[in-house]
């Protein structure tokens, strides 16, 4: 044992024993009794409760608690009893007087119990003293006993060989106490009488070991303090748009290449980025969510590796949602034993993700299930990875086996059991097995329609989700009314143009066309776009797409100038996006000459297929010089 440690245990030693010594001193100056009465704890002046008095109730003003027993089976601080607040007597001899004759009893059935914080410190204890901690308790007791809780069992007066027996209800007898005026300089005496001497003795090993003890480090903290995320939604926004931008450039590129697996998987991720982008608010919260869970795992990580610079330098970046450095080090950490290389591997997936980068994601959510196959956080993230990738015959084993899981396992309740219920239905569904998705749907509706109301925008998702299945059955009425169902409760709860309406307004304003319900389809465009122009950029590829489908609700309904009017904004961000000699361009002058037919316009016409038929002539001597092959020729 070295110096420093031999000097903490003696000062231990010393308070231990003044601790004891002052408490003892202390009751006894606080209780001034009268021969052949029987002393109490002081206690505030007894409160009328209005119970009935011959049943027992909780004690008003006990200020200390007994301490427990061997036999006594609390096991956490939250087991405590409760200990009422106490009242200080001090000298108020009246107040003691009037509850000492009579010891205040409970039940062990009527004790409460709470945090160690809420027990009160001693009424008479030392201002000047500062306790860590009070270790309180309650002496076991069989079901109706009543007892009184003291601070600890009382010990013979001196002279006395025993304590004599009174009824005080923790069969620990108090002692008699002989009231005394000079009760408070014998105390003063015996304090020092006791005190010095221990003082005096302990002197020296102090000393001794003060001179030969070696410098210790500060204790560190025992919970870690993890950096909070610092982006900001502008920053998060800039990032967005960018990662849009640089995703559509490489997918044109893979149209060129004709790489039809790179372009089926770029068009996919660039359908997340649009939604993200539609949600903004919505997704930069995900975002920060995402971070904050990787900058977690990397201080759990750091207990495992220790103090390394580029673990600083990951965390310091991700802090301020730059993801590259701290993808680097977990992507290092990926190959080591488990659980780091399943923790490394999941927190890099999910800066993947974050970048929607989900091949790069599917692959690493692979590894850590591979690592660990029953862990659901791995299992759960690895199935929807897949489902977005449009691997259903990944994506369904681990949703299968997360469901599986989540009713194993008590931590996941009712709710987040029917929400992984619902997502392994919505993949059955994308997957063409409908039958097995209908039980699914039903089990977790019906658990979140109790657990959280019909109007609940889960809710809205479910039957959203359902309106999919019947219009894929061919079902369209039964299609309809969900779609609607599901936006009546999204307006109801986000308002009547929140983004966060703009998918379930696309499908089904685009389903009332299909079943020829112009009529309908047109406002619900026109919220569509109003939605779009203000969640999206001015110049939004899905921003132009849902403008062509307005001026075509328009022109079937025969107002040729309102449908003139969105084929000019389309063509705009056409123009801006791809140029003006982008076959999408060619396609809306395509349309704008219809119209102007329709209006009976024919020199507007006429310019409008020129300018289109230009543009597809280029695009096809293009085709063919790539190919070196003659292409068929586009009829106008």
């Amino acid at each position: 044992m070295n110096g420093s440690a031999l000097a903490a245990l003696v000062a231990a030693a010393l308070i231990v024993v003044y601790l004891v010594w002052k408490q003892r001193t202390a009751r006894k100056q606080s209780v001034e009794s009268e021969p052949g009465e029987q002393p109490v704890a002081s206690v505030s002046p007894p409160v009328d409760t209005g119970a009935d008095e011959s049943e027992p109730v909780a004690a008003p003003g006990i200020d200390a608690v007994a301490d427990l027993p061997e036999s006594a089976s609390f096991s956490e601080v939250d087991d405590l009893p409760v200990v009422e607040a106490v009242e200080t007597v001090g000298e108020n001899e009246a107040a003691v007087a009037a509850v000492a004759s009579q010891p205040v009893a409970v039940t062990a059935e009527e004790l409460e119990f709470v945090d160690l914080e809420s027990t009160p410190i001693l009424a008479d204890q030392d201002e000047a003293l500062e306790m860590d901690e009070l270790e309180t308790g309650a002496a076991e007791a069989a079901p109706g006993e009543e007892f009184t809780v003291f601070d600890e069992p009382p010990v013979p007066s001196e002279g006395q060989d025993s304590v004599p027996e009174v009824e005080l209800g923790l069969e620990y007898p108090a002692p008699e106490i002989a009231a005394s005026e000079t009760a408070p300089v014998a105390a003063a005496e015996e304090e020092a009488a006791v005190v010095e001497p221990l003082a005096a003795a302990l002197a020296e090993p102090l000393k001794e070991a003060a001179a030969t003890a070696e410098p210790v480090a500060p204790r560190p903290f025992a919970e870690t303090v993890v950096p909070m995320v610092r982006l900001t939604l502008e920053s998060y926004s800039d990032r967005l748009n960018g990662l849009e931008a640089r995703q559509r450039s490489l997918l044109t590129q893979a149209i060129g290449r004709r790489d039809d697996a790179q372009r089926d998987r770029l068009q996919r991720e660039l359908v997340i980025m649009n939604d993200k982008l539609a949600l903004l608010a919505d997704s930069y919260a995900e975002e920060v969510a995402c971070y904050q869970q990787v900058l977690e795992t990397l201080e759990q990580l750091r207990g495992e590796v220790g103090e390394q610079a580029d673990l600083e330098r990951a965390i310091d970046q991700l802090q301020n949602g730059e993801t590259q450095a701290a993808e680097e080090f977990l992507a290092g950490l990926s190959e080591q034993p488990r659980p780091i290389a399943a923790q490394a591997a999941y927190g890099g997936g999910l800066l993947a993700e974050c970048r929607v980068d989900l091949q790069k994601a599917l692959a690493l959510y692979r590894q850590a299930v591979e690592q660990e196959p029953d862990n659901p956080r791995y299992l759960q993230a690895a199935g929807r990875a897949a489902r977005s990738l449009y691997n259903y015959k990944a994506a369904l084993p681990w949703l299968e086996s997360f469901v599986r899981l989540a009713r194993a396992s008590d931590a996941y309740g009712p709710q987040a059991l029917a929400l992984a219920q619902r997502e392994l239905a919505y993949t059955y569904v994308l997957s063409g097995q409908y039958q097995k998705a209908g039980p699914l749907y039903k089990e977790s509706m019906t658990v979140l329609a109790r657990e959280l109301g019909q109007d609940h925008p889960e809710m809205a998702t479910s039957w959203r989700q359902i309106g999919e299945l019947q219009e894929t059955l061919g079902e369209y009425d039964k299609a309809v009314s969900l779609y609607k169902k599901a936006l009546a409760i999204l307006e109801k709860k986000r308002g009547p143009e929140h983004p966060v309406l703009a998918n379930i307004l696309a499908k089904l304003a685009a389903l009332c066309m299909e079943l020829e319900l112009e009529k309908e389809a047109v406002p619900l465009y026109e919220r569509l776009v109003r939605i779009q122009e203000k969640a999206l950029r001015p110049t939004h590829p899905q921003l132009a797409i849902s403008l062509n489908s307005l001026a075509e609700s328009y022109r079937l309904q025969g107002r040729y100038a309102d449908a003139f009017a969105c084929y000019q904004k389309s063509l705009g961000i056409n123009e801006t996006l791809h140029g003006p000699e982008h076959p999408s361009v060619a396609a809306i002058l395509q349309e704008l000459a219809k119209l102007c037919i329709s209006q009976r316009q024919p020199e507007e016409a006429t310019q409008y297929q020129q300018r289109a038929a230009a543009i597809f002539q280029k695009s096809v001597e293009a085709s063919e010089k790539k190919s070196g092959q003659e292409a068929l020729t586009l009829e106008l």
